[in-house]
């Protein structure tokens, strides 16, 4: 690890389900130092192992962040199912550990938030980043600032956008994701190909480029279901860019392709320009970082 002054330098950490990132930035944005890790399989291990991280940084930095999959209130992690973890005052425990001042936020927000400042929304006023994973996060950045409404502005995936459908992680039924996001694809694949398929959404995509008639449906029907949504969102936001990042959109395959198809022909998303996330896996620490810079210098 290098070891740089202390002044005005922030440390951006994004917690995952099996991994976790750190970057240390300047305020330009300028990566200084990166870290990557696998994470234990317990929850309350992996909270140690984050925590043992951000203590090696400890009066390294000016402020810290950390960016989660899950809810986030007043700087607890509240909920976290892909964690394992909830009731967690991240923002405190992290102040504890490194000695600065230290936020939390949700990761796609995060992702947002970098993709705005310093990657594929740069120059453009209003951004809308989605990030498609498991399920689909969201974030509006207007003028380079998060909108943050009371603390949950971007849950955009538990938009309930049809009255039936499969029970979503959230507690309800009809949620956006629940048609369109990877578990989603993962669970029509699965019913179409049978529970013992290895690979059950690249089988299905590949099947569906062949002409497989109930392969190629399913992507379709998602990819519908997708531009239903992303054209809501655009009707009341009205952004100027939409940034795609997450796992599933930086593979760019028969379903990202599907999915992008539909905005274009949206009534309100047509108006705005589409694009795919051009920081990749760094955006949630990365933002998690800036995010600490403006808490501590704005």
């Amino acid at each position: 690890m290098n070891e740089p002054g202390r002044a005005d330098h922030f440390l951006g950490i994004d917690l995952g389900g099996s991994t976790v990132r750190a970057s240390l930035i300047d305020a330009s944005g300028t990566i200084l130092d990166q870290v990557r890790a696998l994470l234990p399989d317990s929850p309350g291990r992996r909270q140690q192992a984050v925590l043992s991280l951000a203590r090696s940084y400890h009066g390294a930095v000016t402020a810290a962040g950390m960016a989660v999959a899950g809810t986030v209130r007043d700087g607890v992690l509240t909920w976290s199912p892909n964690l394992g973890l909830h009731d967690v005052p991240f923002a405190r425990l992290l102040q504890e550990e490194t000695g600065v001042p230290a936020v939390l936020l949700n990761d796609a927000r995060a992702a947002g938030l970098a993709e705005a400042r310093i990657g594929a929304g740069v120059g453009r006023s209003h951004v809308l980043v989605l990030t498609l994973g498991t399920g689909i996060g969201g974030a509006l950045i207007h003028h380079g600032r998060l909108v943050q409404g009371t603390g949950d502005a971007g849950e955009v995936g538990h938009m309930r956008l049809w009255e039936e459908g499969v029970p979503c992680g959230c507690g309800r039924v009809g949620c956006w994701e629940t048609r369109v996001g990877g578990r989603a694809l993962e669970r029509a694949a699965i019913g179409l190909l049978g529970p013992e398929e290895d690979s059950p959404v690249a089988t299905m995509q590949s099947l569906a480029g062949q002409g497989h008639d109930g392969a190629r449906r399913i992507i379709e029907s998602a990819a519908r279901d997708f531009g239903r949504g992303v054209d809501v969102l655009c009707a009341v936001l009205a952004p100027e860019v939409i940034v795609l990042g997450g796992g599933m959109a930086a593979r760019g395959d028969l379903v990202v392709t599907s999915y992008l198809a539909q905005l274009s022909a949206g009534r309100w998303s047509g108006r705005a320009e589409v694009t795919l996330s051009s920081l990749g896996d760094d955006a949630g620490q990365l933002g998690a970082a800036l995010h600490a810079a403006d808490h501590v210098l704005s």
